[in-house]
């Protein structure tokens, strides 16, 4: 399974080991080169964090990002604590480390990037996954970069293991009968279609109800308290973490559904308003495996067992 993702995202041969020196393309399109297998890894995204520290040893991990021991946010809280540095996008410290491979966001500063480049620091610039296909698909680059191919096969197996165990739940729920659900940020958003987050909405057995409203580059879509109360969701799910405001979430929550004029949301009358785990809800790496569970099991808890 594992060999055919990587022949299919990296345009490699099926291999059971990666062949160094090795040279592939990244998500920005530019050509990386590893000499051997890399043994001091800088992560510069929360994704690879994940990924990485459940795919590498964490002797091989120099850093990774200051988010990656927030509980809040992060499915890796307790492990990155055993990683000696958090660090930022920054060129002079990541250099005097001598990282044989970094992993940074697509969207990161080009001329950092390049900075580092022209230093002769790998750099492999990793997009947002935004489907769980996709997430096996980065899970496939970073096991194949890393020379962690079993690895690799063991933690997309027991994402599929448990998206299946859902599937078998949901499944026979008819799509008229499906709970509409909507996800209310802080910032007056929802995430629709082609969204990390409608995938999960929909492996969960529930109808995205922002969906036909058109969304920007990032999938989200603005949601005023009129469209909030057009598209009526049976479930309103909030944010279970606001960056820098420990108490915002909890703050949100309570304004929402004290809010008067949406006393007559569906989700509000019926106490259907629940705050996810922000580590869940925003995760673009193998926990978003178990987003959809806590999803299917919040909204239909008849099928919890």
């Amino acid at each position: 399974m594992l060999v055919s993702l990587i022949r299919g995202v990296l345009a490699q041969p099926a291999v059971a080991q990666a062949p160094y020196p090795l040279t592939v393309t990244d998500d920005g399109g530019i050509p990386m080169t590893l000499q051997s297998e890399p043994r001091r890894i800088i992560s510069l995204t929360l994704p690879t964090d994940e990924i990485l520290l459940s795919l590498v040893d964490s002797s091989r991990i120099l850093a990774v990002t200051t988010l990656a021991s927030d509980q809040g946010i992060s499915n890796v809280s307790s492990q990155a604590l055993r990683v000696p540095r958090a660090m930022t996008l920054s060129v002079e410290p990541i250099i005097a480390l001598h990282p044989d491979l970094v992993f940074a966001a697509s969207w990161s500063d080009a001329s950092l990037v390049g900075q580092l480049r022209s230093a002769g620091v790998p750099v492999y610039l990793i997009a947002s996954a935004t489907s769980v296909a996709a997430v096996e698909e980065k899970i496939a680059r970073c096991a194949f970069l890393t020379d962690e191919m079993r690895k690799g096969e063991q933690i997309i197996h027991h994402m599929k293991e448990e998206l299946s165990s859902v599937e078998k739940k949901v499944g026979s729920i008819p799509r008229q009968k499906r709970l509409r659900v909507l996800d209310f940020t802080a910032f007056g958003s929802s995430m629709g279609k082609g969204s990390s987050w409608d995938d999960i909405v929909r492996l969960a057995g529930l109808v995205n109800v922002i969906t036909g409203f058109t969304s920007d580059q990032w999938g989200q879509v603005p949601v005023s308290r009129e469209k909030l109360l057009q598209v009526n969701p049976d479930i309103l799910i909030l944010p279970g973490w606001v960056y820098g405001d420990p108490r915002g979430a909890r703050a949100f929550f309570n304004t929402v559904v004290n809010d008067p004029a949406l006393r007559g949301l569906s989700a509000v009358r019926a106490g259907r308003v629940y705050m996810m785990p922000e580590n869940l809800r925003a995760c673009t790496s193998q926990y978003i495996a178990d987003a959809v569970v806590w999803l299917a099991r919040t909204a239909y808890p008849g099928l919890s067992n």
